[in-house]
C-alpha cells in the first residue's frame, strides 16, 4: 500500500514543471488530488493526463491575498480534509537591485512568499483539530544563499525558510510534518516567466537550467520521496556540480561560497 493512497493532497503551482509532474506522478500512487494554479485550460490538460484518477481542477491567482482564504474556505469545504498541502506555486526574477522597480519585489512576494503562509494558515486549524497533516513547501537553493540578479526570488525564499522553520517548531506537538525541499536547476520553464526590472517576462532560461537542469520528473521523484519519509529539509541538487559545492560551502566558508557565486554569475548569467 502506498503512503499516498487515498490521501488529499493540494498541489499549487500544479499546471507545469515541477507541480505538474508531482500531480501526474502522485496520481500513479492513488492519491486524491487538488490541483491550482491560475491557467484552467492548463490545469485540465494535467487532469488528462493523469487518467482516470481522483484530480479536482480549482484554478486561483495566488497572489489575489484579498480572496485567498475564501477561496481556500470553499475548496476545503467541497473536498474535505486536506491531508497534504504542497505548496508549489511561485514565480522567479532576475534582474539587479538598483535597476529593479520596487513593484517586481512586492509581486514576487506575494506569490512566493505572503500566498504560502496564507493558505499554510487557512488549512492548518483543521489539521491541529485532527491532530495530523503534513505542509510540504518547495522553496530554492536561493533561500540558502543568493547570487547577482537574484535579490527579489532569494529575499522571498529565504523568508520562506524562517517561516517554515518556525511552523514546524509550533506545530510538532501536532504531529503535523513539515517538510521544504529545496531545487537547484530543474529543466523547466521557470527561467522563461522569471520577472525583470520592470515586471515583464524575462523570456529565457540561463545557462545553468540549459546545461545543469536535472530532469523534472527527478526531480519530482526526489521530493515525493523526502515526502514519504518525512525529510526535514531535501536539497534537489544532482549530486556534482556548482549548486551543491556551492550549497555545502556556504555552510563551512561563507566567504569563498560568496566568490564563487559571483564568478560563476560572471561565467553563466551575462
Amino acid at each position: 500500500m502506498s503512503y499516498f493512497d487515498n490521501k488529499t493532497i493540494w498541489i499549487t503551482g500544479a499546471s507545469s514543471g515541477i507541480g505538474r509532474s508531482l500531480t501526474i506522478l502522485l496520481a500513479k500512487r492513488g492519491a486524491k488530488l487538488v490541483i491550482t494554479a491560475r491557467r484552467k485550460e492548463e490545469l485540465d490538460k494535467v487532469k488528462l493526463e493523469c487518467g482516470n484518477s481522483d484530480v479536482y481542477v480549482y484554478p486561483f491567482d495566488l497572489s489575489d491575498l484579498d480572496n485567498l482564504d475564501e477561496f481556500s474556505n470553499s475548496v476545503q469545504s467541497e473536498v474535505g480534509n486536506i491531508d497534504i498541502l504542497i505548496n508549489n506555486a511561485g514565480v522567479s526574477a532576475w534582474s539587479s537591485i538598483n535597476e529593479t522597480q520596487f513593484k517586481v519585489y512586492e509581486d514576487v512576494m506575494k506569490l512566493d512568499f505572503l500566498s504560502v503562509v496564507k493558505l499554510t494558515k487557512s488549512v492548518l486549524p483543521n489539521m491541529i483539530k485532527r491532530n495530523e497533516g503534513q505542509i510540504v513547501t518547495n522553496t530554492s537553493l536561493l533561500g540558502k544563499f543568493a547570487i547577482k540578479k537574484r535579490s527579489v526570488y532569494a529575499s522571498a525564499k529565504h523568508a520562506l525558510h524562517g517561516f517554515i522553520d518556525a511552523l514546524r517548531a509550533e506545530v510538532h506537538q501536532y504531529n503535523i510534518k513539515v517538510n521544504t525541499v529545496a531545487p537547484g536547476f530543474v529543466n523547466t520553464e521557470v527561467g522563461m516567466k522569471a520577472l525583470t526590472e520592470d515586471g515583464t517576462p524575462y523570456g529565457a532560461n540561463d545557462r545553468g537550467h540549459e546545461s545543469q537542469g536535472m530532469d523534472v520528473n527527478k526531480a519530482a521523484d526526489m521530493i515525493i520521496y523526502a515526502i514519504e519519509k518525512n525529510k526535514r529539509e531535501t536539497y534537489i541538487v544532482p549530486r556534482f556540480g556548482f549548486p551543491r559545492v556551492a550549497l555545502m560551502i556556504s555552510r563551512f566558508l561563507p566567504g569563498l561560497a560568496a566568490i564563487m557565486a559571483r564568478r560563476y554569475n560572471e561565467a553563466n548569467n551575462k
